[in-house]
């Protein structure tokens, strides 16, 4: 009798197998260092802009009295689309904060579904509610992340993290 040194099919199956597993673990990593890395992007452009809305507000003694998505890269310029309108970027709060701002962070590059009927967001959203009021508006991929200091976190279609920052003219 003669002994074969290949390997049979049961160990390959079994190598396979481990592959298969490790290839689909480093993909739910790959997935989630993805994930952090845009929430963390949009978090450094939120207090880029909460930096210049606040020089807006020293000098002019008020927050600017349009509403428009702040950041680059919006796709067709919008960043807030859905049951309660559209947003979109703003050519007069963009030159209004252009002092402050040395160069528009990218912000996001595709609108995403926040789990509640057709609603898609993206990046930052500044609104001027009325004479004593103005928000920032952002939202994050995934539930229970943190949001800046002072504004307020929600869950919504627990797809995302809302985060709102009202500010007080």
């Amino acid at each position: 009798m003669r002994r074969s040194n290949a390997f049979t099919i049961v160990e390959l199956l079994i190598v396979i197998v481990v592959i298969a597993i490790l290839a689909a673990i480093s993909v739910v990593a790959y997935n989630g260092i993805q994930t952090r890395a845009k929430n963390a992007q949009v978090v450094s452009g939120v207090n880029q802009y909460y930096k210049a809305l606040q020089n807006y507000k020293t000098i002019n003694s008020v927050y600017p009295t349009v509403s428009g998505c702040l950041g680059a890269n919006y796709p067709s310029g919008v960043c807030w689309q859905g049951d309660s309108g559209n947003y979109s970027v703003n050519t007069t709060l963009d030159s209004s904060l252009s002092e402050f701002v040395s160069s528009k962070p990218i912000l996001a590059t595709e609108l995403f579904s926040i789990g509640i009927g057709n609603n898609m967001r993206a990046g930052l959203l500044y609104q001027y509610v009325n004479s004593t009021t103005s928000r920032i508006v952002y939202y994050q991929r995934g539930i229970n992340n943190p949001c800046m200091a002072g504004a307020v976190s929600a869950n919504e279609g627990s797809v995302v993290t809302q985060c709102v920052l009202t500010l007080n003219n």
